[in-house]
């Protein structure tokens, strides 16, 4: 179907067409006044026109120029005595009309423009038969009548076929939503437990193990990453398939980028005898504008495929810099390999979707047979182009160029005689570390959170881990402790992160409003990124965690003067601060650092007063219940001993150390029980760590009490 404007145009130039035609053939007939007035017939033109610009509705738009059309052109008609050619310009207007498809405003048409046609015939036989005889006219006007007929008949069949595609559109862009949150959920529910495996696995790989496990662990740690390759292939094709895939240009630094991707490349070739060789053109812009991530991932795919099918000989990778301009050029990459190389047949399905050539011999290579096809895509998308040339047995050439802007045009001098890279599987050396740190983890999973835990305890702190959205809100709402960072789990039931973190922003407190969110999310559709910004998170860390991303997250979000630099595994001096606390944020301080005492927990069990909390501290402080316990453990009076355990176990769990106040709990239940061989067993442990507690809580109240 047209286009209702592209419609009106054709109308409009056919109808001009008729008119100059009047004004021509009455130019030469008869008079300039007869010619002046069969121009009246460009009323209808102009009036249409002017309708374009003030008026939406295309059915006034019709009615309008139909009418006005149907009047000058009879008028012109009969001025220039044409009347028996009327009903050839009445018919051609009613094409216009089917076209649009309107079958009410075709009858309208119809019955409209037939009884002007059969008025001519009744009171103006005698003009019409000057033009031609009232038998043909007849047969003109029956004619006309089944034209008319079969017109509304076709704009009621081209409306609804318009309505059926219309309908199978819709059910195309509904199968097409439904296709996208499947992959996102398929996203989420494969990396939730991928972040798992992998997060355990990294964790196992910093463990001392024998040369077998460790070799277990590496194997659990590169397929795992195999398959988190496959899963984010057939999701990029997907993005780009449904028109999703965006290009994010930013600056970055050429010799990163490069030695980021040999980086991958020379460890994969580690156990193969295959020589990797760059020819990199040194004079190749220091620092450039594009999308680095999408640029990385070209050249890994291209290179990965060269290791894939080379077992012998070499790989080259040269790169040269075309400058057009001061602020512009083109990268222009060649990837060659001396592998197996690519039959002229199979030449023809490279760039092709799922395009694996020869699948049974080279069945034992990983991956989805989507690189190449993803590669070209995000080439074209980011305006360049890719081919290849091969020679069977003897190699592959992929070359592809890619325009980039300048931004620091002074040469990178890369270093082509890269021979020693960091590998990817050695362990990630921290930058800093944050012992003071405030952090909760929002996640509904519970390995996830162990995982996430576990890692964050190489950066020297503890975070608090929270297993819904909804306890997250409260606990910021309530704002018994000031965290510095919230990292939020997209996907979760009942109250999920996005919503969490709009309903936190809404809080009426600069707190809520500034603290930094982050999304930790299995969910690699592209455009969360937006849903998170929009709904206030201020970055996001895709799961697998990897620690060297989450040390870039720590160090970006985390305030600067809890940080304490790392350099060869030494800490340095705390950056200075010269922010002045309040005495609240001292006390904060001193609370947290208690260890085994929850003190958000113990100032809910407060009312949420802070005051209240510290008073019993230090009433918690002055408790002579270890001299009790230890008295009736003595006499072996176990009947007092279960109320000294009670007294305890409240005592504990009033100030929030809920685990020493399961362990009193615990004795409690043995002296009840008269079970002397437990509360024996365990006594002198638990007195230790209760006294100790007690100490570290007089400490705090002795340290506050000098600061206020």
């Amino acid at each position: 179907m047209l286009p209702f404007s592209t419609t009106m145009v054709l109308s409009l130039i056919e109808f001009f067409c008729v008119v100059v035609l009047h004004v021509i053939y009455a130019f030469g007939h008869f008079g300039m006044e007869e010619t002046l007035l069969s121009a009246i017939g460009f009323i209808p033109i102009l009036l249409t026109v002017l309708l374009f610009r003030l008026v939406k509705k295309e059915s006034i738009i019709i009615r309008v120029f139909y009418i006005s059309m149907l009047i000058s052109s009879y008028f012109m008609a009969w001025k220039i005595q044409t009347l028996g050619m009327l009903i050839m310009v009445y018919f051609a207007g009613a094409l216009m009309i089917a076209l649009h498809s309107d079958r009410k405003l075709m009858l309208e048409y119809s019955i409209v423009s037939a009884v002007i046609l059969i008025a001519m015939a009744i009171f103006q036989m005698d003009a019409i038969d000057k033009v031609c005889p009232s038998q043909i006219y007849y047969i003109y006007l029956i004619l006309y009548a089944f034209g008319m007929v079969t017109l509304v008949f076709m704009a009621s069949g081209i409306k609804n076929y318009k309505q059926k595609m219309e309908e199978k559109q819709e059910e195309a862009q509904n199968a097409l939503e439904a296709k996208s949150n499947f992959l996102a959920n398929m996203s989420h529910e494969i990396r939730t437990p991928m972040n798992a495996i992998c997060g355990m696995a990294q964790l196992l790989s910093e463990r001392k193990l024998g040369d077998e496990e460790s070799e277990y662990v590496e194997t659990i740690q590169k397929s795992s990453e195999s398959l988190l390759s496959i899963i984010n292939e057939i999701l990029d094709f997907s993005k780009i398939d449904s028109g999703k895939m965006e290009i994010n240009e930013e600056e970055y630094h050429f010799n990163s980028l490069i030695h980021d991707v040999l980086s991958i490349i020379e460890f994969r070739l580690k156990d193969k005898s295959v020589k990797l060789i760059t020819e990199i053109n040194p004079n190749i812009p220091r620092v450039m504008i594009g999308d680095e991530l999408r640029i990385r991932q070209i050249l890994i795919n291209l290179l990965n495929n060269a290791v894939n099918f080379t077992h012998r000989g070499s790989i080259t990778l040269k790169i040269v810099w075309v400058p057009q301009g001061v602020d512009k050029g083109v990268l222009e990459v060649e990837v060659k390999d001396t592998g197996i190389g690519i039959s002229e047949e199979n030449m023809g399905k490279l760039f092709k979707a799922f395009g694996q050539i020869d699948t049974r011999k080279n069945r034992n290579v990983e991956g989805t047979g989507l690189g190449l096809a993803i590669s070209k895509n995000l080439l074209e998308l980011m305006g360049g182009g890719i081919w290849a040339t091969s020679t069977p047995d003897y190699g592959s050439t992929f070359s592809f160029s890619l325009p980039q802007r300048v931004k620091d045009g002074r040469p990178s001098n890369y270093k082509n005689d890269h021979n020693i890279v960091v590998r990817q599987n050695d362990e990630f050396k921290i930058s800093f570390k944050a012992p003071t740190a405030r952090v909760m983890i929002v996640d509904d999973n519970k390995v996830n959170l162990l995982v996430a835990f576990e890692i964050m305890k190489r950066f020297g702190f503890e975070a608090t881990t929270i297993d819904n959205g909804s306890e997250a809100f409260n606990r910021i709402e309530e704002h018994l402790v000031t965290y510095d960072m919230i990292f939020m789990d997209h996907m979760m039931p009942f109250m999920d992160g996005v919503e969490t973190t709009m309903k936190i922003r809404a809080l009426d407190s600069q707190y809520a409003k500034e603290i930094p969110i982050i999304a930790l999310t299995a969910n690699a559709i592209k455009g969360v990124e937006k849903q998170f910004k929009d709904a206030g998170m201020n970055d996001y860390l895709s799961k697998p965690i990897h620690v060297d991303q989450l040390n870039d997250i720590l160090k970006r979000w985390l305030p600067l003067e809890k940080q304490i630099r790392v350099v060869d595994g030494e800490e340095m001096k705390p950056v200075p601060t010269s922010k002045v606390k309040t005495k609240e944020q001292r006390e904060e301080d001193m609370l947290f650092s208690l260890k085994g005492v929850n003190f958000e927990n113990g100032i809910r069990n407060c009312g949420g007063n802070r005051n209240v909390y510290i008073q019993i501290l230090r009433t918690f402080s002055s408790s002579n219940l270890p001299a009790g316990l230890e008295s009736y453990y003595e006499a072996a009076d176990w009947s007092n001993y279960e109320v000294i355990a009670h007294s305890a176990k409240g005592a504990c769990r009033n100030i929030g150390a809920d685990d020493i106040a399961e362990k009193a709990y615990k004795l409690e239940l043995a002296g009840k029980n008269a079970d002397e061989a437990f509360i024996r067993a365990n006594h002198r442990d638990f007195l230790d760590e209760y006294k100790e507690l007690i100490s570290s809580i007089t400490k705090a109240i002795i340290e506050m009490n000098k600061h206020s």
